[in-house]
């Protein structure tokens, strides 16, 4: 079970994921329960904290899926805590060099491999594993991605890609449209960006290491996944909650 987010993505079909920021655990659950593969919780722009993360993690896994949790900017002490609450993922924003990287990494792997603190009775047991074999096998099972949102980000991908701990990169568009234009409207995969992203990730299978991207919408989620992306955010919850009730209405005749 552990195992599962990495297994999926190493089969090279698309995984797909909900991005998750209302901080409902309920919610959450909800989603992990219908055809997405895996639940990103966001702790960055999301409303997702500590109590919220802990809950949605169980339900998540409870529904067979994958959560990963995405911290806010350098928060390492939180990347810790939501391993030690059964996450199979941890996002990292800003990750613009490759210091930056490796110091996030650190905190998700285990000695001899990383800095991670010792504390794993948790999510051993939502994993039915001992303590010891969770800490086993957490060390390949459990990834780091670190985000590419920046040009400066983008011009050290290979540094960023070198650290050993960092299992893969995770593309967020509009941020990465906004810095490589110098404009503060966003323009996720556009002319200026498109080919970008599909050299980041051409690089980035190339260093065996796992490609990630949100999708704004299914034309781009096509898009990343033509350029070899394996873990695709398909959707985020308040535009799925709006586009559902949009529908509700479309059949209604109240003349």
């Amino acid at each position: 079970m552990i195992d599962r987010l990495k297994k999926a993505l190493e089969a090279g079909t698309p995984v797909t994921a909900c991005w998750s920021t209302l901080r409902d655990p309920q919610l959450a659950g909800a989603f992990a329960r219908g055809r997405y593969d895996a639940v990103i919780l966001d702790m960055q722009h999301g409303f997702h904290g500590d109590e919220s993360i802990l809950a949605a993690i169980g339900t998540i896994i409870a529904a067979g899926k994958s959560p990963l949790v995405r911290i806010p900017v350098r928060r390492w002490d939180l990347a810790e805590r939501a391993l030690d609450y059964g996450a199979l993922g941890i996002i990292a924003p800003m990750t613009n060099t490759g210091e930056d990287a490796k110091a996030f990494a650190q905190v998700t792997k285990y000695i001899p491999r990383g800095t991670r603190s010792y504390g794993p009775r948790y999510a051993a047991g939502l994993y039915d594993l001992s303590p010891a074999d969770y800490q086993h096998s957490s060390q390949d099972s459990t990834l780091a991605f670190a985000m590419i949102e920046t040009q400066e980000a983008y011009d050290n991908l290979d540094y960023i890609l070198a650290v050993d701990q960092i299992d893969g990169v995770l593309v967020g568009p509009s941020d990465f449209s906004v810095s490589v234009r110098n404009e503060t409207t966003p323009d996720p995969y556009g002319p200026d960006t498109i080919k970008l992203a599909e050299d980041i990730a051409k690089r980035t299978l190339a260093a065996n290491k796992l490609p990630a991207a949100f999708a704004p919408n299914a034309k781009h989620a096509n898009l990343v996944h033509g350029f070899g992306y394996r873990l695709i955010v398909v959707s985020i919850d308040e535009s799925v909650i709006r586009n559902g009730s949009e529908a509700d209405f479309e059949g209604l005749k109240f003349d």
